[in-house]
């Protein structure tokens, strides 16, 4: 091959390079490949109101996805309390949401804001409507203390209550309390302000009280797995921009709002109990945390009181 027909071929084939790298575009970096968090939210609770769990957290991480990227849910099959935090300490689960506790604070890595603004520690009681009568005028913690109540066995709750002098009956599971009211074999159950309603009112034959409540500082956090630090970073960050720019009380309002106005919390006797299971790290001072009721009658009191 001559020369000129040499460099007649390399031009040819200069300009099909040139040609196919048009077509194909300028080079595009990787996209990053989302984040996958498994998480066990609210398990075993049935009442769309608990699906806040999962709002708060899209939008913890929605408000970080442009400094770390994209992200993807992945819920995993229910199982115990106990046995969640289990599997975050070994890593086979990334997040989870629980009320803290000393113990709880060795297995995952606490995100210290409470996500219910420290209202799932004040509880209103649950009785058949048959003895709705009887048990309202209640009106001191002695005459509470008499009455039988159930709690869900390895929910921190159940410790607190003991602590403070109930004989407290273990229950497997939430779905056992109904058939234990109607079989009278505990006389109350009780449940957080912001979630009792929409369990009981599907619940034929048993009422919340209205007159008084089961109250003790308390704080319900995100965990994270200690296998996954840059996660439990992520939400603190998250944290601090969504208290900043209003995003996070304007959703509890929306959430929450219609739960503490049915349940007037304003207007009932508290029957104050201590928590000596709540970690000293509990940012009680940080009034940003609170439901305001939260700091003026449980941590904000000088000393107990009804």
């Amino acid at each position: 091959m001559h020369g000129a027909q040499r460099l007649a071929w390399a031009g040819a084939l200069l300009l099909v390079s040139l040609k196919l790298a048009h077509a194909q575009g300028p080079a595009n970096p990787a996209q990053p490949a989302p984040l996958i968090v498994r998480h066990a939210l609210a398990q075993e609770q049935q009442a769309k109101v608990l699906t806040f769990e999962q709002v708060v957290l899209r939008l913890l991480l929605d408000k970080t996805v442009p400094s770390h990227g994209p992200y993807q849910l992945q819920a995993t099959e229910v199982v115990s309390q106990n046995r969640a935090f289990l599997q975050l300490a070994a890593g086979e689960l990334d997040l989870l949401s629980s009320m803290t506790s000393k113990e709880r604070e060795t297995q995952g890595l606490p995100i210290r804001v409470c996500l219910y603004r420290g209202l799932l520690g004040v509880r209103l009681p649950i009785a058949l409507t048959q003895h709705r009568d009887k048990f309202e005028a209640i009106n001191q913690l002695p005459q509470a203390l008499a009455l039988r109540i159930g709690q869900v066995a390895d929910w921190p709750d159940t410790k607190v209550l003991a602590y403070n002098g109930w004989k407290v009956e273990r229950l497997p599971r939430l779905s056992n309390f109904p058939e234990m009211l109607k079989r009278e074999r505990i006389d109350l159950f009780a449940l957080g302000a912001i979630e009792v309603y929409p369990i009981v009112d599907t619940m034929p034959g048993l009422s919340v009280l209205e007159q008084w409540a089961i109250a003790y500082p308390s704080a319900f956090y995100f965990f994270v797995s200690p296998h996954h630090p840059a996660l439990a970073e992520r939400l603190r960050r998250a944290w601090d921009i969504v208290l900043a720019d209003g995003s996070y009380e304007a959703l509890f309002e929306h959430w929450m709002g219609p739960q503490l106005a049915r349940a007037r919390l304003s207007e009932r006797r508290w029957l104050i109990l201590k928590n000596p299971d709540l970690p000293a790290t509990a940012p009680l001072q940080d009034a940003r945390l609170w439901h305001p009721l939260v700091r003026s009658r449980l941590i904000n009191a000088a000393s107990p009181s009804l």
